[in-house]
């Protein structure tokens, strides 16, 4: 386990990496003709919002954009004063995945009022001037429904199943309740035993390690992200289960869940919210706005389930 998590830490590493000339700690003084846009990200450990950040910088250079990318490490102490910080810099364009939605709201509202655009990357914020939302439920639906089609095809239509959550961030609720019900869709006489929290690999071992001594033939895992089915994979594994009958789906595709879907493991789909892509239209929609270019300011994320019959598209 320490060795993947090495791993992963590398990864996500050298993806921020890539971009570094447009990151920094803080805003820097832009060329007064530069648009001066700052994304203040949710969490860069997590290597959804590290392609996210890497996205957004690919589309700000090809725009001339000077991007200032802040790690929010899921602190929303940090996120309020780097919005006063933001506002008292008068930038052009605030681009956040927010950590507390109600505090940020105000926040918003005063950005706007000293001229500045807000742009909401997949976290809600009501009232920003552009946003890329993604359809919590039906992202989690599309997940269960395989994990669902696993029970009623492999395990003869009953299983116990647990979910992997994330109940104490209100907007990711609808992921979990999508989760479930798209097993249920499939396979209705499925049993859930357990909805806890761990929506980080080392929580989602933990967890699942805790949940097997309680319930030894859960057979499916539910997870919010891919981050937490990483952690059920290590603990199914390290509990010498027969990968044969074990079903842990996950949601945001990131690389290292792709190559255990690829090699057809315990670990069976997740759903794409393509960040990298998604990064790049979120920075493309601020810069439409602040410039006063034609622009859908509300836009939806398309997601897909992957699976090994469509993984290598991802990769």
């Amino acid at each position: 386990m320490k060795k993947r998590t090495l791993v992963r830490i590398a990864a996500v590493a050298m993806m921020v990496l890539i971009a570094l000339p447009i990151f920094c700690a803080g805003v820097k003084e832009a060329a007064k003709d530069e648009v001066q846009v700052t994304f203040m990200v949710h969490d860069l450990g997590n290597p959804f919002w590290a392609t996210q950040a890497k996205g957004a910088a690919e589309k700000a250079k090809e725009l001339g954009v000077k991007l200032t990318v802040i790690d929010l490490q899921v602190d929303a102490a940090k996120e309020v004063s780097t919005w006063e910080n933001l506002i008292t810099a008068k930038v052009d364009g605030i681009m956040i995945s927010c950590v507390d939605e109600e505090a940020s709201k105000a926040y918003c509202k005063k950005a706007q009022d000293a001229g500045i655009k807000v742009m909401a990357t997949v976290h809600p914020l009501p009232g920003a001037d552009g946003s890329l939302a993604n359809d919590e439920y039906n992202y989690g639906f599309l997940a269960g429904e395989v994990a669902g089609r696993f029970i009623k095809e492999k395990l003869g239509g009953r299983a116990e199943f647990a979910l992997l959550a994330n109940d104490a961030t209100p907007f990711v609720i609808p992921r979990t309740d999508g989760i479930r019900d798209g097993i249920l869709s499939q396979a209705p006489n499925a049993v859930l035993v357990a909805r806890q929290d761990a929506f980080q690999t080392d929580t989602g071992l933990a967890v699942t390690e805790s949940l097997l001594q309680a319930h030894p033939n859960l057979a499916v895992v539910g997870c919010l992200n891919d981050d937490g089915a990483l952690g059920a994979y290590e603990a199914m594994k390290a509990a010498g289960k027969n990968p044969d009958m074990i079903c842990i789906t996950g949601t945001d595709g990131i690389t290292q869940a792709l190559e255990l879907i690829k090699a057809n493991s315990m670990l069976r789909a997740s759903v794409s919210m393509a960040p990298l892509e998604s990064g790049r239209t979120e920075m493309e929609i601020l810069y439409n706005l602040i410039k006063g270019l034609p622009t859908e300011a509300h836009q939806k994320i398309p997601n897909e389930v992957i699976t090994v019959a469509n993984v290598d598209k991802y990769l």
